[in-house]
C-alpha cells in the first residue's frame, strides 16, 4: 500500500512598505476586497524619541477611530518605544506579539525584539533587515499573512499601488 501526504495551504507572510498612508489606505482596500483569508498588521513610526504610554487618542483627535475605520472595528493597536527606531505605533493582528511584555518591557521594544518577531513570522534575514530599515526611515510597513497561492501572490499583491484602484 502506497499512502501519499496531502499538503494543506500554508499561510505566507510577505511586507510591503510605503512612504505614502494613502498607499497604505488602497493597500487596506484592495486586500480586503481581493483575500478574505489575508490579515494585514500596519506599522509605523510616530517620533524619534519616547511618546509616553499614555492613550493614543492624546496623540490626535480621532488617530484611534481613524484605524478602528480602516481596519474594521475590532482592529489591535497600540504602542511601543524602541531605542534604533523610536515611537512605533502597530496596528492589526500581530499587535499583541508586538506589544508582549517580558519583565516589564515589551518585545517590540527590545533591542532585537522586532528582528526576533519577524523572523519569527516568517521574513527571511534579507526581508527582515529591508523591513526595519524602511520603519526606522519612517516608511509604512504592512505586514500581510495570507493563505492566497504563489501565483495569486504575485497577481494580487505585486501591484503598484497607484494602479490598484
Amino acid at each position: 500500500m502506497i499512502s501519499k501526504t496531502i499538503e494543506k495551504d500554508k499561510p505566507s507572510i510577505f511586507f510591503k512598505t510605503t512612504a505614502q498612508l494613502s498607499h497604505v489606505e488602497k493597500w487596506v482596500e484592495f486586500i480586503q476586497e481581493n483575500s478574505r483569508n489575508t490579515q494585514l498588521t500596519v506599522m509605523f513610526k510616530l517620533g524619534k524619541y519616547y511618546q509616553g504610554e499614555g492613550d493614543l487618542e492624546m496623540l490626535r483627535p480621532g488617530f484611534k477611530d481613524y484605524w478602528k475605520n480602516l481596519l474594521g472595528p475590532k482592529a489591535l493597536f497600540g504602542l511601543f518605544f524602541n531605542q534604533d527606531i523610536g515611537t512605533v505605533f502597530v496596528a492589526g493582528p500581530y499587535s499583541p506579539v508586538f506589544l508582549q511584555e517580558v519583565d516589564g518591557k515589551k518585545l517590540g521594544a527590545m533591542s532585537e525584539g522586532i528582528y526576533g518577531i519577524l523572523r519569527g513570522l516568517g521574513l527571511n534575514d534579507n526581508e527582515t533587515t529591508l523591513a526595519i530599515t524602511k520603519l526606522a526611515e519612517g516608511r509604512f510597513l504592512l505586514l500581510c499573512k495570507t493563505w492566497v497561492t504563489k501565483e495569486d501572490h504575485t497577481k494580487y499583491f505585486n501591484v503598484n499601488p497607484n494602479r490598484i484602484l
